[in-house]
C-alpha cells in the first residue's frame, strides 16, 4: 500500500458497521487471509479496504468518461513503442492459452 493510501485509510470515519457474509467458499476465505497477511494487516481489515476500494471504483467509472478512465493506459502504450500488431498478437496468444484451459477443464 502506498503511503498516500495508508494515509487515506487512517483518516476514515471510525463509525462501526457490521457486515456478515455466508457461502464465501473455503477457498476464497483462505486467498483472503493470506493476502491480508501479505498486506500485513487482518482478515476483516484487508475486506473492508477492498469493498471500500470497490465503491471508490465504482463511483469514479460512473462519473468518469471512458477516455477518461482509459487516457493513461493509452499514453503508457504510445510511449512504450509497442507496435499494437505486437499487442494483437499477445492478446490472441493469451486468448488461444484461455480458451485451450477452459476447454480441458470441461472435457
Amino acid at each position: 500500500m502506498l503511503k498516500s493510501e495508508e494515509k487515506h485509510w487512517s483518516q476514515m470515519s471510525s463509525a462501526t458497521s457490521t457486515i456478515q457474509v455466508s457461502g464465501l467458499a473455503r477457498t476464497k476465505l483462505d486467498a483472503l487471509r493470506s493476502q491480508a497477511k501479505a498486506a500485513g494487516v487482518t482478515a476483516e481489515v484487508y475486506a473492508k479496504q477492498l469493498i471500500e476500494e470497490g465503491v471508490a471504483l465504482e463511483q469514479q467509472a460512473r462519473s468518469k468518461t471512458f477516455d477518461a478512465l482509459y487516457g493513461p493506459a493509452q499514453e503508457r502504450f504510445r510511449k512504450s513503442g509497442m507496435k499494437e500488431e505486437v499487442l494483437d498478437e499477445l492478446v490472441d496468444a493469451a486468448r488461444t492459452r484461455h480458451h485451450r484451459r477452459t476447454t480441458r477443464k470441461k472435457n
